[in-house]
């Protein structure tokens, strides 16, 4: 059966009691409630309290239950969940039209406001003596708002998506446009006013959405560069201490013999870059993955990911002339054991990002026939990306190819 339009004759929105209810009573709730989210939100921080007994020390126990958030979050998002139930519950047009844009503004001004300064004067983790780490304490308040900023938006989402997503059976656009909008149907039964508290609802969510995520990226990259940064190039120093990829003749004859002879004690010696990496690696991440929500902490990998990927390579590139055929080798088994040990934990989309490191290495050790046939004058360069998926362009893999001065006959 076809939906039948209704619409509010003409004599009664003119009419003076429709305006008389408008002024002398919708204007005052729209007043007050904008009111109610401003003062809620202002005690909500007054009476803020911070998660108790939280460490960055891996061997002492978390006393909070996760999510690791301020209770400002809990209070605030209680109120616009109550302010939105009871201005739709209203079925006036004119109240949402009022009240959902003013809980945007006051989640954007007052709400994030309130945690940007925050995290801008009280909590911004800055070293007191250059090159060291900052404070214990306000490494934990930092992360504890960046973790407001991911839960709040899961909130909002919360509170808004009841309202205007009730279908989930039908891959048809139309008919989920159509049936997300049955729960306000019956509340505002009058041409277009369900789909404008819809919209309405949407431009609520959408925005507060942009604006948290967008100080959430700035925070995370707070978190990189003043406490992964500092810390990660010393990680991989140590990590290739005492591993030699610049093997000369001898280096040929003694990883021979090593491979021949005892071929564990060859293996153990081969993987002591993994192993310095992994501890200093879960040192580094551990303390943070505890505090942060798994939303945050996958955007800090990606960060650190990328950074480690770009230096992995200037230090692969660093070799160019300077390595043989066993060194190579050695070299490829390493950065290998250090992109498993980074992408760990059901993370393999991150590996993409260290594809230029592993194909420098492949390239490297390729046999000559595997080279001649990549390089083969009957395919064009394009077709050869295309088909083994290089991210390196054609040069670089020529470079990357005369990177091994002496090669095994």
């Amino acid at each position: 059966m076809e939906h039948q339009v209704l619409k509010v004759p003409s004599f009664i929105t003119s009419s003076a009691l429709n305006q008389k209810i408008a002024d002398r009573v919708i204007s005052p709730i729209n007043a007050m409630t904008t009111f109610l989210l401003r003062r809620s939100v202002e005690r909500a921080f007054q009476l803020d309290e911070q998660p108790s007994g939280l460490s960055l020390n891996p061997a002492k126990p978390l006393h909070s239950n996760a999510p690791y958030i301020s209770s400002a979050v809990d209070d605030v998002m209680y109120i616009v969940n109550q302010v939105v139930e009871r201005s739709l519950a209203t079925s006036q047009r004119s109240v949402v039209s009022s009240v959902l844009p003013s809980i945007t503004r006051v989640l954007d001004s007052d709400f994030i406001g309130m945690i940007q300064r925050k995290m801008r004067d009280e909590s911004y983790p800055k070293a007191a003596i250059q090159g060291a780490l900052p404070p214990e304490n306000t490494i934990i308040a930092f992360l504890v708002l960046i973790n407001d900023l991911d839960i709040g938006c899961d909130y909002v989402r919360r509170i808004v998506q009841p309202w205007i997503e009730r279908y989930h059976g039908s891959n048809s656009h139309e008919e989920k446009a159509e049936a997300s909008l049955k729960s306000l149907h019956s509340l505002y039964p009058f041409e277009g006013d369900a789909l404008y508290a819809a919209n309405l609802l949407r431009s609520l969510q959408q925005t507060f959405e942009a604006k948290a995520s967008e100080l959430v990226s700035d925070g995370i990259y707070v978190v990189f560069k003043n406490v992964i940064k500092p810390r990660l190039r010393p990680l991989l120093s140590d990590a290739f201490r005492d591993i030699d990829h610049q093997m000369n003749g001898e280096g040929h004859a003694e990883a021979g013999s090593l491979v021949e002879e005892d071929d564990e004690s060859d293996a153990a010696a081969n993987e002591r870059a993994q192993h310095h990496f992994q501890r200093g690696w879960d040192a580094l991440t551990q303390p943070i993955a505890r505090i942060l929500t798994n939303g945050n902490f996958e955007r800090l990998l990606t960060t650190v990911i990328s950074y480690l990927a770009d230096v992995l390579e200037k230090r692969i590139w660093s070799y160019y002339g300077r390595i043989n055929d066993y060194g190579a080798i050695r070299l490829e088994r390493d950065i290998a054991g250090l992109v498993n040990i980074v992408v760990r934990g059901s993370r393999y989309g991150l590996r993409d990002a260290f594809a230029r490191c592993t194909q420098i290495c492949l390239i490297m050790n390729m046999e000559e026939d595997e080279w001649a046939e990549t390089q083969g004058s009957t395919t064009s360069v394009a077709d050869v990306v295309d088909d083994a998926g290089w991210v390196l362009d054609a040069d670089e893999r020529v470079r990357a190819r005369a990177m091994v001065q002496v090669r095994k006959p």
